[in-house]
C-alpha cells in the first residue's frame, strides 16, 4: 500500500514547528552537558549520566518523526527549484557563503599546526584538507551566486550544474577529515554530533544539487526536506549552546577543538530559508500538476535568465 504523500492534513510548516520543538528540548540539555559533564580540554565525556542517553533518544526519535512526517505529507513542494525572489533566502545564502570563506581561511591557518602537533599525520590529512579547501572555495562562489539570484529574482545559479555539486563534495571532505582523527568517536560528544550533522548535510546538498541541475525525480524535494530538517536540528543543537557560551564569556568551557562553528550555524539558516521559500513558492507535488508547474516554472526561469 502506497502511503507516500497521502495525508493532506500534514502541513509542511507543521514539520518545521516539530523541529523547533525538538530543538527547544535538545539545546538546553546540550548546554547542561557542556557546563557539567564534558571536558573542556578534550571534548570527552568525563561522566556519563542520563542526559547522554536522553540526547541520543531525542535525536533518534526526531529523525524518525521528521522522515515519517515528510513521507506522509501530501503538500511537499514539487522537486523544482523555487523561481521567486526572496530577500530572506538571499541574506541566508550570503551568510552561508561567508561561513564557507571563514572555514577555508581557518583551515589554511590551522592546517600546518594541526598536522605537526596532533595525532593526524601530514600525509593522512593533506588530501582531504586540499579537497575541503578547493570545494569550500567553489561552494562559497556558488552559494554567492545563489544569493544574488534570489536577491534580484534572476535565478541564474541553475545554469551552473557542476558548481551545484561542490557543496556536496565539500561536506563529504569534511566528513573524511573527521574520520581521520584517531580517537574514540563515541566518547567525544562534539565530534559525534558534528559527524551526524554532516551526514544529513551531505544528503541535503545531494538533493539540492539534483533539484538545481534539473535531474531530480518527485522524491528529491522530500529527501531535501527530511535531511535538511534533521541537519538543521543537529547543527543548531551543537552550535546554539556554543554561541550562548561565547556571548556570555564562558568560552573556557568549550572543548578546544570544537568552538562555535559559524559555517554550520549559517548552513542551518540557509537550509531553513530554502525549505521555507520552497513551501511558500509552491505546495503541489501531484504528478499531473507537477508537469504543468514544471513547464511554467521553466518558462519563468528562461525569461528571468534572458532578461
Amino acid at each position: 500500500m502506497k502511503i507516500r504523500g497521502k495525508y493532506k492534513k500534514i502541513n509542511p510548516l507543521y514539520i518545521f514547528y516539530v523541529v523547533l520543538g525538538f530543538l527547544a528540548v535538545a539545546a538546553p540539555v546540550r548546554m547542561y552537558q557542556l557546563l557539567n559533564i564534558i571536558e573542556s580540554d578534550t571534548g570527552f565525556y568525563k561522566a556519563t549520566d542520563g542526559s547522554v542517553y536522553f540526547m541520543h533518544a531525542v535525536f533518534l526519535v526526531a529523525a524518525v518523526v521528521i522522515y515519517v512526517l515528510v513521507t506522509l505529507a501530501k503538500d511537499i513542494p514539487a522537486s523544482k527549484a523555487p523561481y521567486k525572489k526572496s530577500i530572506l533566502l538571499a541574506i541566508c545564502s550570503f551568510l552561508f557563503a561567508l561561513g564557507l570563506i571563514l572555514d577555508v581561511i581557518t583551515l589554511i591557518a590551522s592546517f600546518g599546526a594541526s598536522a605537526a602537533n596532533s595525532q593526524i599525520t601530514a600525509s593522512m590529512a593533506t588530501v582531504p584538507t586540499v579537497l575541503e579547501l578547493v570545494f569550500g572555495t567553489l561552494s562559497a562562489i556558488y552559494i554567492m551566486v545563489v544569493g544574488i539570484s534570489y536577491l534580484n529574482g534572476r535565478i541564474v545559479y541553475l545554469r551552473y550544474k557542476f558548481l551545484a555539486l561542490t557543496p556536496l563534495f565539500w561536506s563529504m571532505s569534511r566528513i573524511v577529515m573527521r574520520f581521520v582523527r584517531k580517537i574514540a568517536y563515541i566518547n567525544v560528544s562534539d565530534l559525534m554530533l558534528e559527524i551526524f550533522a554532516l551526514v544529513f548535510m551531505m544528503i541535503f546538498f545531494l538533493s539540492f544539487a539534483r533539484i538545481s541541475s534539473g535531474l531530480s525525480n518527485d522524491r528529491a524535494m522530500r529527501s531535501l526536506f527530511a535531511s535538511g530538517f534533521v541537519g538543521v536540528l543537529l547543527s543548531l543543537t551543537a552550535n546554539i549552546p556554543r554561541l550562548i557560551m561565547l556571548l556570555t564569556g564562558h568560552m573556557d568551557k568549550l572543548p578546544n577543538e570544537y568552538p562555535f562553528a559559524f559555517c554550520d550555524f549559517a548552513f542551518a539558516l540557509f537550509a531553513l530559508a530554502y525549505i521555507l521559500h520552497a513551501i511558500r513558492f509552491m505546495r503541489v507535488n501531484d504528478s499531473s500538476e507537477l508537469n504543468e508547474i514544471g513547464k511554467q516554472s521553466e518558462k519563468e526561469a528562461s525569461d528571468n535568465i534572458s532578461e
